[in-house]
């Protein structure tokens, strides 16, 4: 334990640890004591952030800075410092307390699983950890979290049936290998996973731990992958118009599905250069950076309730769909995503928290923002988010990439909030003598007005300018 803890200290605080001082500095940098009410307020605080989010571990006794200064109480004063946190909460928090010693110093640990009620501090104010920090929660998003902390707990199932032999051993250990941290596998995983719980002294799997480390996932759920469909044409027929082309099913445990699927849709995006007048020649992909980023948020984030779908992709030929069953992930909406706000909230935390340790995604809730943010940034056509009572959609069109010489270009009106069209026409305009017209800006897909409003939003940022008076023909203003 001690070298982990080590370990932990030297990383900082994080989504899943907090580091947290006995002392503070004084102006004259000696250290001053904190009181053991200070103390108790803010382990107290993340504990309930922890609890609130995916569980995790304050380490009591070290800074920020990798600093080990340890406790200054002793035994009593733990022990009363114990109490008050078990009363500081509704409802009262359960948490596991340990103590170790690090170069003469007593560092006291706190560890807190994912819970299944919302925790608050007696005075009613509640917060869910994000990253390296808690954030406090309003009533509103308290009622929220309330109301679905029930769908989180699917994946927390105890499988009364199963063993260690249920699991790809060697998916575990090279998991266990690439976190770098000592204990057996089993321990790891029982503790501070929670992929593993124990039955009058056995070791049984949750489904987490079946859906990602399973020898036969299928056995616990009969849809738990996913189904690549490829269509002919860009409509999907049914009847005597049915056109399925090709079908393949993924049924693996999800840390080798991950893979899998990257390697098997990177086979089928290519690459081509389209000659067009509107934008010169452009080469068109996919941007498998965001497929990629869709399919693993798909996966961590489905809702497994739902046995009756996988996860699917849908591959046109003009676009290629990946559905997740579920509807989005608790409290996150449509609107959020839309608008570039991150949103954090995993409905399958035991999952979530593997994946982000393995690194395939963030535990800083900007999976489906980040898909939006990095095609903006790199000029690609953003994907369409679509979401109905039984699923949501991520819809990626065939991509017009820009060259790094017109990207560079582009730079000197960054500092202007330009939607793509508006990036685009200026593009145009770059490879027409500086100069576009309102049918050209229509091309781009928006009807007359649009192309109206969009254009006058360029002339009031002073970029673009009518060459006559109440004309409909504009160059870029030099």
């Amino acid at each position: 334990m001690k070298e982990d803890w080590i370990k932990l200290i030297q990383l900082g605080s994080t989504q899943f640890v907090d580091i947290t001082s006995c002392y503070r500095k004084s102006f004259s940098g000696k250290l001053k004591k904190r009181t053991l009410k200070e103390i108790v307020q803010d382990v107290n605080e993340s504990l309930i952030a922890m609890g609130n989010a995916e569980g995790g571990t304050i380490l009591l006794g070290a800074t920020a800075d990798g600093e080990t200064e340890g406790i200054y109480f002793d035994e009593r004063g733990r022990q009363l410092l114990i109490r008050a946190l078990e009363k500081s909460s509704i409802p009262p928090l359960r948490f596991k307390a340990a103590t170790e010693e690090i170069g003469e110093k007593i560092l006291l640990g706190f560890t807190i699983a994912p819970s299944p009620a919302i925790h608050l501090l007696l005075n009613g104010k509640g917060y869910i950890r994000v990253g390296p920090e808690n954030i406090p929660l309003s009533r509103e998003r308290v009622t929220i979290l309330k109301e679905t902390r029930a769908e989180t707990w699917h994946e927390r199932e105890v499988l009364l049936q199963s063993s260690l032999d249920d699991l790809d051993q060697e998916l575990v250990a090279d998991f266990i290998a690439q976190l770098g941290i000592g204990g057996e596998a089993e321990k790891v995983l029982h503790r501070p996973y929670g992929l593993i719980e124990y039955r009058n002294g056995k070791p049984l799997l949750t489904r987490a731990a079946a859906y990602l480390f399973g020898k036969d996932p299928l056995r616990w759920h009969p849809r738990p992958g996913a189904e690549f469909v490829r269509f002919e044409g860009s409509e999907r027929g049914t009847g005597s118009e049915y056109n399925v082309a090709e079908r393949v099913r993924f049924e693996g445990p999800v840390l080798k599905l991950t893979g899998e699927m990257d390697d098997f849709l990177r086979s089928y995006i290519k690459e081509k250069i389209v000659p067009r007048d509107l934008f010169f020649q452009e080469k068109f992909e996919y941007p498998v950076f965001a497929l990629r980023e869709a399919l693993i948020n798909a996966l961590a984030h489905r809702d497994y309730r739902l046995e009756g779908r996988a996860i699917e992709i849908w591959m046109f030929d003009d676009r290629i769909e990946v559905h997740s069953p579920g509807t989005l992930p608790g409290p996150i909406k449509l609107e959020q995503i839309l608008r570039g706000k991150r949103a954090h909230y995993s409905r399958n935390p035991l999952m979530t928290r593997v994946l982000v340790d393995c690194g395939y995604m963030t535990a800083t809730g900007e999976g489906l923002s980040r898909i939006f943010h990095d095609m903006e940034k790199y000029g690609l056509n953003l994907p369409e988010l679509k979401g109905d009572e039984g699923s949501y959609s991520l819809i990626f069109y065939h991509t017009p990439v820009m060259d790094k010489k017109t990207i560079a270009w582009l730079q000197q009106f960054s500092r202007y909030f330009l939607n793509p069209r508006q990036k685009r026409i200026l593009v145009y305009a770059q490879a027409h003598g500086l100069i576009f017209s309102s049918t050209d800006y229509q091309r781009l897909g928006v009807d007359r007005d649009t192309a109206y409003a969009e254009i006058k939003e360029l002339i009031n940022l002073g970029i673009v300018q009518p060459l006559k008076k109440h004309g409909k023909v504009y160059r870029i203003k030099q």
